[in-house]
């Protein structure tokens, strides 16, 4: 089990991703946050052609659902039809409570859906629950060729 949260921050929002990254700094979590600013971006990321960004595994995906260039949703789509990302641990993190939102996720076999919090105590109480998560959690291996 992992003991280090590496985090690949699929966000568009350069306000959003500095609040969660100085928040998991407050918190002390052990966790490194890459960031992509849409889903072609995170896609070059997973792909080892993104210039000078990497992710080291195991890490976890938080995913905006409403970017620029490519959207959470076709970014899900595409991650799932590749065999080599097909399994990788997604969870949203979008201000859209919208059912539509919800639903289309989930058929993506998303690991859970977060609305991202208003105030920095829920913020800080999602950050360490998904902590939890993370350090009881087998993240998923390669298939054995």
């Amino acid at each position: 089990m992992p003991t280090e949260m590496n985090i690949l921050l699929v966000e568009d929002s350069d306000l959003d991703a500095m609040i969660l990254e100085r928040t998991l700094k407050r918190l002390d979590l052990p966790a490194t946050v890459v960031r992509a600013r849409d889903g072609v971006e995170a896609l070059d990321i997973l792909a080892g052609t993104a210039p000078g960004i990497s992710i080291e595994s195991p890490f976890l995906i938080l995913l905006d659902i409403n970017m620029p260039r490519m959207n959470g949703h076709d970014f899900l789509s595409a991650l799932r039809a590749n065999p080599d990302t097909a399994d990788q641990i997604v969870f949203m993190f979008t201000t859209s409570d919208n059912h539509a939102d919800i639903a289309e996720a989930y058929k993506h076999n998303v690991s859970g859906y977060f609305i991202k919090p208003q105030g920095a105590a829920e913020l800080k109480t999602l950050l360490t629950s998904l902590f939890r998560f993370w350090e009881i959690c087998q993240p998923p291996v390669p298939s054995p060729a």
